[in-house]
């Protein structure tokens, strides 16, 4: 995935607080390491078949093997990496078999894989299908899914609605594709396009990607009825992620959808809103959880066996600064903090008293004031937190990034900086109520920070359904609304 917007800070300070973003060093040791180290992983494509080869060449470097080759394995979603070093008996090898999210649970069930690879998080849906095809001892979703356990958010990707790089059309909302796949628009010039007949392509059932489109865009969970109920496609649906883009990408009436990091030559429209406006899907935006199709990808260990030590090291490697770093050379939006764009902060600030509903809801002045003088010289972090649902109990990749944060205030450059924490709602329900909630939750992430990390410089506020970054007639894109920002600034 290019990186669409380039992320330059605000602040003078911003470029010298980069450069200590990569400063914590490495767990993972060379000399910890077994000398016959082996991995096997299995799941996602996006993951698989986008990421793994430039992170575990990137590691078999930082671990001093420098002999990397890569083998194909006997089906094109298979292969293998092996990384050596001359006159040294350490060896690496690392099987990936990239057949699809839902193809991945029951090798690391069954011991065949060390790590379940997987483009979405863990559903009801695998667990239960693992237990009918026999797999014994099968833990709940619950011990997949809690924070700190097997659940570990490596990267992060965006579900990609790409067309023909000719096509004139810039903008598609929800319910416009929605209409596409199930056959009520049928040629472009509905949606403002050229007098063309849609041409639909679509992924197999196995795709982490497949499972996103229905779930976020045709509102249901049931993939396979889900694939089922499209329109005609103009070819069958696509067993690898590189065939659906070259085939967009060939027809100037062509519609897919795709992991954004895969969409190759074909190109990405920005996705509407009901409330007019459209979001384009740059880095900054999929890092901060702003862009309404962005994904979390994940690796899942078991979560009642232990994983081996050469497994955790690459674990560490993998979610710490410098395995993230490949993350980014990838293509993909990494999880280190970064800053918000120019001009991000002036069209927040021109959001603050817009909730994006119609005009419906009235945003109280002092909220607007409130927001106005905690943002005033200050940069935005993509650090976003959000919880699990109907608490104030982080979730795993909230847990990750306080960690994250916390590292990061350690720096030398960061010894002048004040921590903001901006607690936001959504519009439904009760205004002093949203505000309520959205100030307990910014005082909760100041509360730990200040608990567990010893800082205590940090100002905490809650404004509300102040300045929205999504559109809160759309229930699909209202819960991006809720959640706690952070952003920094230099003390006064």
């Amino acid at each position: 995935m290019p990186h669409v917007a380039k992320l330059a800070p605000r602040l003078a300070f911003g470029l010298a607080v980069m450069c200590g973003l990569t400063a914590p060093p490495q767990t993972a040791s060379a000399q910890m390491l077994p000398n016959d180290l082996q991995l096997r992983l299995a799941g996602s494509s996006t993951i698989g078949q986008g990421l793994m080869q430039e992170i575990i060449t990137a590691w078999a470097k930082k671990i001093g093997l420098t002999s990397v080759r890569v083998n194909a394995g006997m089906d094109a979603d298979e292969y293998e990496i092996v990384a050596e070093r001359a006159e040294s008996t350490r060896r690496m090898r690392v099987e990936v078999k990239a057949k699809g999210t839902g193809a991945g649970i029951e090798p690391l069930l069954r011991g065949q894989a060390d790590f379940w690879m997987a483009s979405r998080q863990a559903q009801e849906g695998d667990v239960e299908r693992a237990r009918t095809r026999g797999v014994a001892n099968v833990p709940n979703l619950s011990q997949f899914i809690a924070a700190g356990g097997a659940e570990n958010i490596i990267a992060l990707d965006a579900l990609a609605i790409i067309v023909n790089q000719r096509n004139p059309v810039k903008r598609l909302s929800f319910n416009q594709i929605r209409d596409m796949y199930l056959g009520r628009v049928s040629n472009w010039s509905q949606v403002g396009g050229p007098n063309l007949p849609v041409g639909l392509y679509s992924l197999e059932t196995s795709f982490g990607s497949s499972d996103a489109f229905c779930s976020v865009l045709m509102n249901t969970g049931e993939v396979a009825k889900c694939l089922e109920g499209f329109a005609r496609l103009a070819a069958p649906r696509f067993a690898t992620a590189e065939e659906l883009p070259d085939a967009v990408a060939n027809n100037p009436a062509g519609i897919g959808f795709i992991g954004l990091a895969d969409r190759r030559s074909a190109r990405a429209v920005q996705i509407g809103t009901e409330c007019g406006t459209g979001v384009e899907p740059d880095t900054f935006r999929i890092k901060a959880d702003e862009y309404p199709l962005s994904r979390r990808l994940y690796l899942y260990s078991h979560p009642t066996r232990p994983l081996t030590p050469g497994a955790r090291a690459f674990l560490d490697y993998l979610t710490g600064p410098d395995g993230q770093a490949a993350v980014a050379k990838a293509g993909f939006a990494d999880l280190n903090p970064a800053f918000a764009p120019d001009g991000y902060g002036t069209e927040r600030l021109e959001s603050v008293r817009d909730a994006q509903d119609g005009g419906k809801l009235r945003i109280r002045p002092s909220d607007a004031r409130a927001f106005e003088e905690a943002t005033a010289a200050a940069n935005r972090l993509s650090i976003t937190l959000r919880f699990q649902s109907g608490t104030n109990n982080l979730d795993t990749r909230a847990e990750a990034d306080i960690q994250r944060l916390a590292d990061m205030m350690k720096l030398p450059a960061y010894a002048q900086m004040q921590i903001v924490l901006i607690g936001y709602s959504g519009s439904t329900g009760d205004y002093a109520e949203n505000r309520s909630l959205s100030k307990e939750r910014a005082e909760a992430v100041r509360d730990r920070l200040g608990n567990a990390f010893g800082i205590k410089d940090i100002l905490s506020l809650g404004v509300g359904p102040a300045s929205a970054v999504a559109c809160n007639l759309d229930p699909k894109l209202a819960g991006l609304n809720q959640r706690v920002e952070v952003w920094l600034r230099k003390r006064s």
